[in-house]
């Protein structure tokens, strides 16, 4: 009833339980595997759930690139996490508290 999944040369190669039963097309297969090998596993893992919500939301009985296409846009990886974080840095809160003390310095 487990779940094993993991990226050969081939691609993902998943293998799911009952309780993790996933239909997914062979280009959202490859998607996948892609994805894997350029984040982790783990991320590819977590889309392959998530896809899956938004293909039963939709009534589909198959995952479609267009469902991982959602999601990944949805839920950053490690790399675009910090990337954004980097890039938007100036606007998060934190900030503030720096400039404040560098208020109270002057």
């Amino acid at each position: 009833n487990g779940t094993e999944v993991s990226v050969g040369s081939s691609g993902i190669n998943a293998e799911y339980g009952e309780e993790e039963d996933v239909e997914m097309s062979e280009e959202g297969m490859l998607v996948l595997t892609k994805i894997g090998r350029e984040t982790s596993l783990r991320y590819a893992i977590q889309l392959i759930t998530c896809a899956n919500l938004v293909c039963r939301k939709r009534n589909g009985t198959e995952v479609s690139v267009d469902d991982i296409k959602r999601v990944y846009s949805l839920f950053l990886d490690e790399t675009r996490s910090s990337q954004y974080l980097k890039e938007y840095q100036q606007e998060f809160m934190f900030n503030e508290i720096k400039e404040e003390r560098a208020m109270e310095i002057s």
